[in-house]
């Protein structure tokens, strides 16, 4: 789960992270409580749902609140990448 801010400062941190999921089929990342998120930290998302789409495997979001969902909505990411209200959701594939 992420939390604070994703932005140019944080996000090679959870890009790193997310380079070290390759042997997973299925990466979500949990944006609940995240506060803000950058055009770097929806670079890295975006990144890493093309990386996985490449390999396979399965990436998606667990929606977030406030200023991260409505950039999500304004960039449509929302309608590109997997988006659920809780992990459970992506795990039982509903």
């Amino acid at each position: 789960m992420l939390f604070g801010e994703l932005d140019v400062a944080s996000s090679p941190e959870l890009e790193a992270e997310l380079a070290r999921t390759t042997d997973r089929e299925l990466v979500i990342v949990d944006l609940r409580e995240l506060e803000f998120i950058d055009s770097t930290g929806l670079g890295v998302l975006v990144k890493a749902h093309q990386h996985a789409e490449e390999a396979g495997r399965r990436f998606a979001l667990v929606r977030g609140l406030g200023q991260v969902q409505r950039l999500l909505r304004l960039t449509g990411l929302s309608d590109q990448l997997p988006v659920a209200e809780t992990s459970e959701e992506l795990l039982s594939g509903t």
